[in-house]
């Protein structure tokens, strides 16, 4: 009978598994799997912060093509009807009535051109100003492509290593209820306390609590990737890119604790690439050349026009009645009320506010570069501790459980060891995509993501 209930249990775990392989199985052919090539392009293409820099420069480049345009004529059409009635009291006199009503018709058609000739040289300075603003967007939507690719990849990273520790509590658990079934037969053995079975089952408790908060905090990154990339949350995906090492060799890391560059040069190469600072410089250069448009204002302003057009009662007699005026015409501004004093001392201060805003830049673009490098270097010695741990923690494990398999050990020391090493593949876990997360904060640092 027993036989029997033992086949019967075989029979009925082999179902399940069965079962589980092909509904697992059916779920990863329905997810979608996203790389990181692919969730940067995603990102690129339908982010939000995306979305705007492009229409920024969009809009810049039409203020660019208004600016153009001043230096062109400006032509114009026109037609008109006009009806007017004249309602009078009669008058009657020995020569003849006068007043009544009366009604006159009007048709008109006309085409004019104007061009400024000189304005002080204003209108130049707006195109100059214009450019500099395209100028300006472009770089600042290159800045956030960058941006944009950079916190994809923290995002992704920060999948894979909440996945990498997911994979870690589940081990941890099967370990643990393995444990508890070797303890369980040699408690009803008489091998060991009913004791270390109640420690056990509270193990096997306690990490399957961990599993369950871990595989919370999962999906909540999943979740967290899939809105940046401005997926739909509904849908399933995979995250999984072959690219992106699990591991750091030793090699990488020698490699990462020798500077390539002196940190003078990296600055000088970080504002070359950085396209913040080029977008601060670019608004440098908009501030003076607001200061050129705001002088130009004293200067006369010389404009020539011209207008061809008919006109008659009679829209039949239209063409027969027409006229042709042209001319010059100088304005000069004699008094405004101060108003061109206070556009020049405004644009004044934009040239000393973006002065300081393209200073302040330049130091903190030195203060991010020192920062990128200590975190690389923390990172790169905290993987190196990590893997000496779980060299450590992987042999007093085996120490630990052999002295209790032998009886020379207790179960506390055992659960000791068991959880010194899972805290020990975490920290290893954390440190390695720490570390690759810092290289990619450098490269974004100095302006040479890609």
């Amino acid at each position: 009978m027993n036989i029997l209930t033992h086949i019967h249990r075989i029979i009925l775990s082999a179902i399940v598994l069965v079962i589980t392989f092909v509904c697992t199985q059916r779920m990863r052919a329905q997810e979608k799997k996203i790389t990181l090539a692919d969730a940067i392009s995603s990102a690129l293409e339908k982010n939000t912060q995306m979305i705007t820099s492009r229409n920024t420069l969009a809009s810049q480049q039409s203020r660019a093509t208004v600016a153009r345009g001043t230096l062109y004529t400006s032509v114009d059409a026109s037609e008109g009807w006009n009806y007017r009635e004249n309602n009078s009291p009669t008058v009657t006199t020995p020569f003849g009535s006068t007043g009544g009503t009366s009604s006159s018709r009007t048709y008109s058609a006309d085409i004019g051109a104007s061009v400024v000739l000189f304005n002080g040289f204003a209108n130049y300075a707006n195109i100059e100003q214009a450019n500099a603003g395209v100028a300006s967007s472009q770089n600042m939507l290159e800045r956030q492509k960058q941006t944009t690719t950079f916190q994809t990849i923290q995002l992704y990273l920060d999948v894979l290593r909440n996945e990498q520790l997911l994979r870690v509590r589940q081990d941890n658990l099967s370990r643990s209820k393995e444990q508890l079934k070797r303890i369980e037969e040699s408690n009803r053995l008489g091998g060991v306390a009913i004791a270390d079975v109640y420690r056990q089952q509270v193990v096997v408790s306690n990490d399957e609590l961990l599993l369950i908060q871990t595989q919370n905090e999962f999906d909540k990154a999943q979740l967290e990737l899939v809105l940046y990339l401005g997926m739909n949350a509904a849908e399933k995906y995979s995250f999984a890119d072959n690219s992106i090492p699990t591991n750091i060799d030793s090699t990488e890391l020698s490699s990462a604790g020798k500077p390539q560059q002196q940190f003078s040069q990296l600055v000088a190469q970080s504002l070359a690439m950085r396209a913040d600072y080029l977008s601060a410089q670019h608004n440098l250069s908009s501030a003076r050349l607001s200061l050129s448009i705001a002088q130009g204002v004293r200067y006369p302003t010389l404009s020539a026009n011209g207008s061809y057009g008919y006109g008659a009662g009679k829209l039949s007699e239209l063409t027969e009645n027409s006229s042709l005026s042209f001319g010059l015409n100088l304005s000069y501004p004699m008094f405004n009320n101060f108003r061109t004093d206070n556009a020049i001392q405004q644009a004044e201060i934009e040239i000393r506010n973006a002065e300081e805003v393209l200073h302040l830049k330049e130091r903190q673009v030195s203060v991010e570069i020192q920062k990128a490098l200590l975190d690389v270097e923390a990172a790169r010695k905290s993987v190196e501790v990590s893997q000496t741990g779980v060299r450590s923690a992987i042999e007093d494990r085996r120490i630990a459980e052999e002295k209790y398999n032998l009886g020379a050990g207790t179960l506390l020391d055992k659960l000791v060891a068991d959880a010194n090493y899972t805290a020990a593949v975490n920290n290893k876990v954390n440190a390695v995509y720490s570390y690759i997360a810092a290289k990619k904060q450098f490269d974004y640092t100095i302006g040479d993501l890609k």
